[in-house]
């Protein structure tokens, strides 16, 4: 099986595709850092929107009843809220304590930056061509580095 990667030789409107699509990709990945930022601060939003309205709505009881408490816990709402708090408990755990290696929760956001990046690369490639996106200026320098030093 050989590699399937190679060279190709392309038309001028075939160029002007290649060159229009990794500038759209390039676009693309540039735009999508803005939107974990975006998102967060939405989240936040949404956060203090709901607190908000719960302040208006609130009813002063002195002290709850646990049939009151027990309702609410055992609600699918209630539910719900508990396995997000697991899910958020585990993602703020370390990976590997012993080796300082950093949380779950950012090894999980950087594998899925990668793997969009990744995708950026290769996604309408063709035969077997491959873009190079993730990091277009470092691999122009590698390039032209390893073609000058032969």
């Amino acid at each position: 099986m050989s590699w399937p990667y190679h060279f190709i030789d392309l038309t001028e409107q075939q160029k002007h595709d290649r060159r229009a699509l990794l500038d759209r990709y390039g676009i693309y990945s540039q735009l999508s850092a803005l939107i974990p930022i975006i998102g967060y601060r939405l989240y936040r939003l949404s956060l203090w929107v709901y607190s908000e309205r719960l302040r208006s709505k609130a009813a002063y009881t002195a002290v709850p009843t646990s049939p009151d408490r027990k309702r609410k816990r055992t609600s699918s709402l209630g539910v719900a809220r508990a396995k997000w708090r697991n899910v958020l408990w585990w993602l703020g755990g370390e990976v590997a304590p012993s080796w300082g290696l950093g949380l779950r929760g950012q090894w999980i956001a950087t594998l899925c930056w990668t793997m969009w990046l990744t995708f950026l690369s290769v996604h309408r490639t063709g035969d077997g061509t491959f873009f190079y996106l993730v990091f277009p200026v470092f691999l122009r320098r590698l390039l032209a580095r390893a073609v000058f030093e032969q």
